[in-house]
């Protein structure tokens, strides 16, 4: 018997330059051809601890889009599929991905420094089972949760250094499993 598959999502970043949406290199996969294993690692271990490294956080993903809602809250945004200006490369991305990802949305930085992070999470189980699900964790609020995943104490940060205007900036994403 195959054991459950893991959930993974795939973020993509754009910035808005005059007028059109292009893909930001922010936290490319780097290159290893040819390093030693051990060089690998390395640059592996670096590439990981980047502010942008998302990782396979179920907490974020309820919180981005409500995928593996284990927690059963409310996400920011439900997802809304792909923005209908969204850059020819991501366009070439999806069309690959597609067949196998789910749940296409996307978020502005200003969208997520305009949420209210301080409402209580708005559980979606209010069973005693799901609440302790997200106690578990000790969060009470999307800014709790946000803090916990790192979207609000590593992600936000960096991308409020990006760009001037924060309408400009925008994380398109999908998920696999």
């Amino acid at each position: 018997m195959l054991g459950a598959m893991g959930c993974d999502i795939h973020e993509h970043y754009e910035i808005r330059l005059n007028g059109r949406w292009e893909v930001a290199e922010l936290h490319p996969l780097p290159d290893t051809s040819g390093l030693s294993p051990e060089e690998e690692d390395r640059i592996f271990e670096a590439h990981w601890a980047h502010p942008l490294e998302l990782g396979r956080d179920y907490d974020l993903l309820a919180l981005l889009a409500g995928v593996r809602n284990t927690i059963e809250i409310e996400p920011i945004a439900t997802p809304r599929g792909l923005p209908g200006d969204l850059s020819a490369a991501l366009q070439a991305a999806w069309a690959e991905a597609e067949v196998w990802c789910h749940h296409p949305s996307w978020l502005t930085l200003d969208e997520l420094l305009r949420f209210d992070w301080d409402q209580p999470l708005r559980d979606l189980d209010l069973s005693e089972v799901g609440m302790n699900r997200r106690l578990d964790r000790e969060v009470r609020t999307y800014r709790d949760l946000g803090q916990a995943t790192g979207l609000l104490s590593r992600v936000v940060p960096y991308l409020q250094t990006r760009v001037a205007d924060p309408a400009d900036l925008r994380v398109v994403f999908w998920f696999d499993n």
